[in-house]
Formats: structure tokens, sequence, C-alpha cells
């Protein structure tokens, strides 16, 4: 019978075998997907915001063709590929490599890959002869990111080559809570050859490198201590496994784009003609958007390097071209719209009270009414007829009662209400008057796009226009008169009839 130190020291030996496997020559279990980001980014090469946009672009004109059935998974033919491809970078075939080839082979998207690839190759392949780096380096931005600049690996790599934030700053990149220059392909792609660069010499290994690039020098030096290794393969299961698939995947991914990326190869242009617009104080997408109508998520695509949709102050932000002489046009406007809407601060005390000195009446809903005008009429407001009421929304009925505070009148003798039944009974008597009111005037007939009321202006919507620029129409009229008026939102429709106050 084995005492307890004869079974500790049998179970060391086997945990030292087990430490000792050669993963270059593993073959343990079945084909799994693995679920690195360097899998999920490649599944959703063409499903994020960012990459969808370029790719529909280029499908525009060159419509992508799919095809993986020329990918082969024997192993002969991928080690003599490899070999062809790069004899500076040690493209390893084991276990791992064949896992990801066939991981990037059953998604058949090596087209998008490729596409991307071409898109943003002459700034790549530039940075990578400039560092003499290994040609096989030119897809790392593929396998880490597949090109998307607002992806991150959970391990604190973020951008287009999952840059950590040390060496980002270390290397002259903007990492702030406005903006992260990670996310700018051109900073990003110097900074991170520089760096692939400067770790060599401390390895004089490519595997090695690439592995401190993404997982930490510290965390591969304090591997290769441990366990005495030299190689990547050495410390592989000693490293993060979030991080250090990197190497497998770079091998599969320049095997899988030999075979089939060099198919879709196509000279691409910029997806949009841009100009720089200089923003000198902090500017809201919304506040743009909602003046002269640049989409928000156009802002988003062409200033990926902004964190949020704040511009930060004394930022050259990227426009649309035709669109850059209209934000001039209308800046003062666009910084009031974001200052006086956007920035207004809340109240602290409810909106809306039933006035002490009030006195309610009842109202009935007329054909052609809505809650603006009647607020107008009576001098309250939109929400204190809502409140009063319980009407959640702007819809009223015609017939439909509401109760409104008005001022109390000064009473000089008491009245009596009587039913209309009654009142017909009553002979010689004086009929009392009603209470007169204000009605309503209507709209005088014609085809102009604006018609003048005493108490208000038609204007039918156009094409362009924002509540802000049809305020500026009319004199002490604002977008939050409008809406009150018109019970509405700040969305408005083409051909649209508002209702425009007069004062």
């Amino acid at each position: 019978m084995l005492n307890n130190s004869s079974f500790f020291k049998i179970v060391l030996v086997l945990l030292i075998l087990v430490r000792s496997v050669d993963y270059t020559a593993q073959e343990v279990y079945k084909f799994t997907p693995p679920t690195t980001p360097y899998a999920t980014s490649y599944k959703n090469i063409d499903k994020n915001a960012y990459n969808k946009k370029v790719l529909d672009f280029i499908a525009a004109s060159h419509p992508i063709y799919l095809d993986n059935s020329t990918i082969s998974f024997d192993e002969n033919h991928i080690k003599t590929q490899l070999n062809s491809f790069d004899t500076t970078y040690p493209l390893t075939i084991n276990y791992y490599t064949r896992n990801y080839i066939k991981t990037y082979a059953q998604e058949n998207k090596i087209a998008y890959g490729s596409r991307l690839y071409n898109y943003f190759s002459v700034e790549i392949e530039q940075s990578i002869a400039n560092n003499n780096l290994p040609k096989a380096f030119r897809f790392i931005p593929l396998v880490a990111s597949g090109f998307n600049p607002l992806s991150n690996n959970t391990k604190g790599g973020i951008g287009f080559w999952q840059l950590n934030y040390l060496p980002a700053i270390k290397y002259g990149l903007t990492v702030n809570k406005y903006i992260d220059e990670r996310k700018d392909f051109e900073k990003s792609t110097k900074a991170a050859t520089q760096y692939l660069k400067d770790i060599y010499p401390i390895y004089n290994d490519w595997e090695l490198t690439l592995a401190a690039y993404s997982c930490g020098i510290v965390t591969v030096n304090k591997a290769l201590l441990r366990t005495n290794g030299t190689t990547f393969w050495d410390i592989y299961p000693y490293l993060p496994s979030e991080t250090r698939d990197i190497v497998p995947a770079l091998t599969a991914m320049v095997y899988c784009f030999n075979e089939a990326g060099n198919n879709h190869f196509l000279l691409s242009q910029s997806p949009t003609i841009n100009d720089t617009v200089y923003i000198n104080r902090k500017l809201q997408f919304k506040a743009i958007e909602k003046v002269i109508n640049v989409k928000s998520k156009d802002l988003t695509f062409l200033n990926p390097i902004v964190n949020g949709i704040v511009f930060p102050e004394n930022y050259m932000a990227i426009f649309p071209k035709e669109t850059c002489e209209k934000f001039t046009e209308f800046e003062d406007s666009i910084y009031y719209y974001q200052d006086s809407i956007l920035l207004k601060p809340k109240p602290t005390t409810p909106a809306v009270v039933i006035p002490k000195d009030g006195e309610p009446f009842i109202y009935t809903v007329r054909s052609g009414d809505v809650l603006g005008v009647i607020a107008s009429r009576y001098n309250v407001r939109v929400s204190q007829i809502q409140d009063w009421n319980n009407i959640n929304g702007t819809r009223i009925n015609v017939g439909q009662k509401l109760t409104i505070y008005g001022p109390k009148k000064t009473k000089t003798k008491p009245s009596v209400i009587k039913s209309q039944k009654t009142d017909a009974k009553i002979s010689n008597s004086q009929p009392t008057k009603p209470e007169k009111q204000t009605t309503e005037n209507k709209p005088q007939a014609g085809n102009n796009n604006s018609s003048k009321t005493k108490e208000y202006t038609n204007y039918t919507v156009k094409s362009g226009d924002s509540l802000w620029i049809i305020a500026k129409k009319y004199s002490g009229v604002s977008s939050q008169n409008i809406m009150d008026f018109n019970a509405i939102g700040e969305n408005l429709t083409v051909g649209q009839v508002l209702k425009i106050p007069k004062n």
C-alpha cells in the first residue's frame, strides 16, 4: 500500500508530464470552435456597424463573392503553403492552428476580410516595411479586431490593433474620457508596429514577440521563468486564455487568406468624401443632427475615436464634405440649440399644479381643436391640461369634456346654475348670457405654404426643416413654443402642418 509520501510523489510526476506535453503536436480532443476575441471578431466582421458601412459601399460596385471551397485542410498542403508565404515568421502547424483554420473556413467570410484588408492595406504595408516586421504581421488587425475600431479583447486591448493603455500612451496616442486614438487607424498602426519592433530584441523570437504584444511583456517573462521555457509553445498553457491564441489565430489567417483571400483583392476607395470642421467647444451630435440634419450615426462612423456622442473642445471633426458649409452657416444656431434646449436645466419643482386661486370650468372639445390651441386660448400649458384631466398623450375627441382652471371671477351676487330644461319653463325673464369665450379662428383658404389667422399661423414643413430653423422665421417664437402649441415632440415630417403662435 502506498503511503502519503509515495502518493504525492506520483501525483507530482504526473503533473510534470502533463505540463511537458508538446503543444505543437497535441491531438487530444475533437474540433471545437474557439470563443476567444480572435474568433468572435472574425465571426462578426460583416455585422458590426462600422464594417457594414465600409463593406456596403464596396459591394455597391463590386459584389462580394463568397467561396471557401478552395481552402484545403490537408496538413501537407497547409505546411507547403505556409512555408512559401513567409520564411521570417515560424508559422507553426498544430492542433490549435488547425482549429482556427477550420473556424475561419466554416464562417466563410474570407471575402469580407480580404476587402477590409485591401481598404486599409496601404498604411499597414508601409508601416510593416518601415519597421522590418514579418509580412505575416500585416494580418494582426484582421485577426485581433476584424478591422472594427470599437472592438475590445476584455483585457484592456482596444481598437484596430487591440493596443493596451500603457503601450498606447508610450507611443504617443491620446487616450482619455473624450477620445481614444487607438481607434484611429493611421495613428494606431504606427504605434503598434513600432511597439512590435521594440519588443523583438527582448526575445529574438517572433512568436514570443507577438505573445508579449497581446498578453504583456511582464506576463510572458513570468511564464518563461516559471517553466524555464524558451518558446511560445513552452509557455502557452501559462498565458491568459483570452489573449494567447493570437499566435495560432494569426497563422490560420495567413493560410486562409493566402488560399482564398487573394481572389477577392479589389482596389477600393473611401466610402464617403469627407472634410474637417474645427469644434471650439464641446458639442453634442444631437444638436448637429437637429439643426442641419447630419445623422449622429454618420458622425460616429467618421469619428470613431470620439468616446460617446459629444465632440470635445478644440477637436478637428470629420464631416461629410457637403455638410461643412452648412455647419459653418448655422454654427451659432447649433450651439444655441444645444445650450437652450439640450442643456436646459430641468425644473426642480413640480411643473404642473392646480392653482390655489384658480376656478375650474368645463370646456367641450370642438372640431379642429388640439391641446396646444386650447392651452394658448386660456393662457395655460398643455402639460397642465393633461394633468388636470389625466391625459397621457395629446389625443382628444370632439365632445370630450376638459376641466380647465382659470382665474376666479369677482361675484357681485349669488348665481344659480340651472339646467336648460328648467330655463325653458321660465317666462318673462331675461336669459342669462353665456360667458364670453374666445372662439377658434379657422385659417383662410388658400394654397400658400403659410396662412395667417388671428391666433396662429399655419406652416407646412419642407425638406430640410427643423424646429429651430422654422422658429427663426417668426419673431419671438422658440422651438419649445411650437412644440407646446402643437402638442408634439421634436421629430417632424415633410408636409406636416404646424400652427405657429402669434405674439
